[in-house]
């Protein structure tokens, strides 16, 4: 440990959950709050980021005081530019802080610095593959323009098939039965809901579309091998190469291995670490960083 910088913080700021991890010379200390998306609610995002590094602090022993020293770097959901992140970052305890989007984080946590490819599908979604050191992304635009095969987007494609459903344009499925029983069977409830819901409150259909597609439920399978596609077509644009390795991250991703391609299914393997592990040593080098500008 840099005696300089004897404590780092790392984020993980996610649609659904917020991950908060602190090394120290007694050990890791780790925080879990709720969703930290600066995108669709920065005020609250930034809210919980505080909670998260006050509670740091005090499982540490530390004054609040005492983040202002401590490097953090935080991988967060919804930075879509430097503008974004700089806001964030003016608003956070911390001097000594980096704020982006949640993607890199999440490939070296996955990949360390191997090749390979990365899906990361939870609340939103992203492609990356790491090459020879260097990262290159795809998606990641946000619930309102992207995050394809996300929970979010699940959420919102099985709501559309409801709707569909109650129009008499598609057919239904138990899965839509069942989903437009809890809105009473109105379309209007349906729409009252889209108009107001955060992309936490669809993806929390995902789990239903993802047992519904193991039992055969027809929209449910469609709705997953939608999903699948847009990734493999993602992998492929990227420039996967066959046999390398895929890495699946997220709450959402490892889903969808039972409908990828056989080639692609077989490369599947575990991720070194998390995206809290890949945001910890990022804020190694930022402390490393500002221990030279200090110099």
């Amino acid at each position: 440990m840099d005696e300089s910088f004897p404590y780092l913080i790392a984020i993980d700021g996610g649609g659904t959950r917020c991950r908060f991890a602190m090394t120290s010379p007694a050990g890791r200390i780790e925080v879990m709050l709720g969703s930290a998306n600066v995108f669709s609610d920065r005020d609250a995002a930034v809210q919980t980021l505080v909670d998260g590094l006050g509670a740091l602090a005090g499982r540490a022993g530390l004054p609040h005081s005492a983040l202002s020293d401590i490097p953090v770097y935080a991988g967060l959901a919804g930075v879509t530019d430097a503008k974004v992140a700089s806001e964030v970052a003016d608003r956070l305890p911390s001097r000594i802080v980096e704020v982006e989007d949640d993607r890199r984080s999440a490939v070296v946590g996955a990949l360390g610095t191997m090749n390979g490819s990365l899906l990361g599908v939870g609340t939103g979604s992203f492609l990356a593959r790491q090459y020879n050191g260097e990262i290159r992304f795809i998606g990641g635009y946000g619930p309102l323009i992207g995050d394809e095969a996300s929970g979010n987007w699940l959420g919102l494609q099985l709501v559309r098939r409801v709707l569909l459903a109650m129009d008499a344009i598609a057919p239904h499925s138990p899965l839509t039965r069942d989903i437009s029983k809890r809105f009473s069977d109105d379309p209007a409830e349906i729409v009252r809901f889209s108009g107001v819901a955060r992309p936490a409150e669809f993806a929390e259909f995902a789990p239903l579309i993802i047992s519904a597609a193991k039992d055969a439920d027809q929209v449910a399978v469609e709705i997953m091998q939608s999903g699948a596609d847009y990734l493999v077509a993602g992998l492929r644009a990227l420039g996967c190469a066959k046999d390398e390795p895929i890495c699946a991250v997220g709450g959402v991703a490892p889903h969808y291995a039972d409908y990828l391609p056989s080639e692609m299914r077989e490369a599947l393997i575990k991720p070194k670490g998390t995206a809290v592990d890949g945001a910890l040593l990022l804020a190694g080098q930022l402390a490393e960083r500002a221990k030279v500008e200090a110099e």
